[in-house]
């Protein structure tokens, strides 16, 4: 695939899709669903036969598989982010310095996401503190996003997952970006 081929470039577009659909998926309900990770996985084996690193790139994914099961078993992570994290470790070229760059990115996007969510938890618990009127009337309406909002103004105050699927979604998205055929 050449930087000029318009095939390449769609390529780029579906994988990115995938990606923002993962991420979405995370921040609505937590789970990642099985058919995106293994999609992205499949988008990515094409591009590591381009550059005819699939078999390196599939033991690195299989090490990185294995270890995230650990973190898995620790609960420490969510099974949809192991899956997720792996799928998008092919995506990336399978040697010690990108893979460690992603991973490096992955866990900076992660803290940063942690203190937003750090920070949600302080501001829904200081306004729960405060006396809210009960409303007899039928619930507005509400637009996706201000669903979603209040669904983790919720989690906020429940000390719910922070939603890890994101940060490796951003991870693989900043990480792919300079690859991408313009």
């Amino acid at each position: 695939m050449t930087a000029s081929d318009p095939f390449s470039l769609a390529w780029a577009g579906v994988i990115l899709l995938c990606l923002i659909y993962a991420a979405v998926c995370d921040i609505a309900v937590r789970l990642i669903p099985n058919r995106i990770s293994a999609a992205i996985a499949g988008l990515a084996v094409p591009l590591r036969l381009a550059d005819h690193q699939l078999v390196p790139g599939l033991l690195v994914a299989g090490l990185i598989f294995a270890v995230l099961t650990l973190f898995w078993m620790m609960r420490l992570l969510g099974g949809g982010d192991v899956k997720l994290w792996t799928a998008c470790t092919l995506l990336v070229a399978p040697n010690g310095l990108d893979q460690g760059r992603f991973a490096i990115r992955v866990m900076l996007v992660g803290g940063l996401l942690a203190v937003v969510y750090l920070i949600l938890r302080s501001i829904v618990r200081l306004r729960g503190r405060r006396a809210v009127p009960v409303q007899h009337d039928p619930p507005p309406r509400r637009s996706l996003i201000a669903r979603i909002w209040r669904t983790e103004q919720w989690r906020a105050r429940h000390n719910g997952s922070i939603p890890y699927g994101v940060a490796i979604a951003a991870s693989a998205i900043i990480t792919l970006w300079p690859q991408v055929p313009r």
